[in-house]
């Protein structure tokens, strides 16, 4: 008796793999007219999560935006830059991301300001310097001498794109400008503005 359950069981093993197989298999067989065989083929399209942000150059060398100042006009009104890659008054910024938010953050090389390194001469304040964006979608996080301005890219493309929950394509130009409102002492003055974007 225990032979023959045995015997049962197995046959029974081998009918249900014979049919699961042929239910899995990409292939079939009609002998009936009108001739019809279908087969699923599954696809699968793998993205990765990634992040690109660019500010200047594309080619990891870091513009230096240079403000010129008239001794003629010294503390007397704003003044346009040299220097950004687009055109000089202004630098290509762009962010691609798909993976939520994307954030900007402003970070400066000194609280104290931009110096000549001669602390005697004084310091001109980070918050001297303004950025107009050329794309409202696109803005650049303030400059201070405390660091840590941020901004949000909106979410979207400049052009339709799919996965709009979570993707952001953004490109334009930030115009650099300096505000010229007082008179420091005569120098060169240098600082690093540091932008990092960061997404979940």
């Amino acid at each position: 008796m225990n032979t023959n359950l045995k015997k049962l069981a197995a046959a029974l093993a081998i009918a249900g793999a014979s049919v699961s197989g042929s239910a899995l298999a990409a292939s079939g067989t009609d002998t009936a007219t009108p001739f019809s065989v279908a087969n699923n083929v599954n696809f699968q399209i793998i993205i990765p999560a990634f992040l690109y942000f660019r500010v200047g150059v594309d080619t990891g060398t870091p513009d230096t935006v240079v403000f010129t100042v008239p001794a003629a006009t010294v503390g007397t009104g704003a003044v346009a830059s040299t220097g950004g890659d687009a055109g000089g008054t202004a630098s290509n910024v762009a962010v691609r991301a798909n993976n939520g938010q994307v954030t900007v953050t402003a970070t400066v090389s000194s609280a104290t300001g931009l110096g000549t390194g001669t602390a005697s001469d004084g310091f001109i304040n980070f918050n001297t310097i303004s950025v107009t964006p050329s794309n409202a979608n696109l803005t650049a996080p303030a400059l201070s001498n405390a660091g840590g301005g941020t901004s949000t890219p909106v979410l979207g493309c400049d052009v339709a794109c799919a996965g709009l929950g979570k993707v952001t394509n953004r490109a334009g130009t930030w115009t650099w400008s300096y505000s010229n409102a007082t008179v420091p002492s005569a120098g060169t003055y240098t600082g690093v503005a540091t932008y990092t974007a960061t997404m979940p």
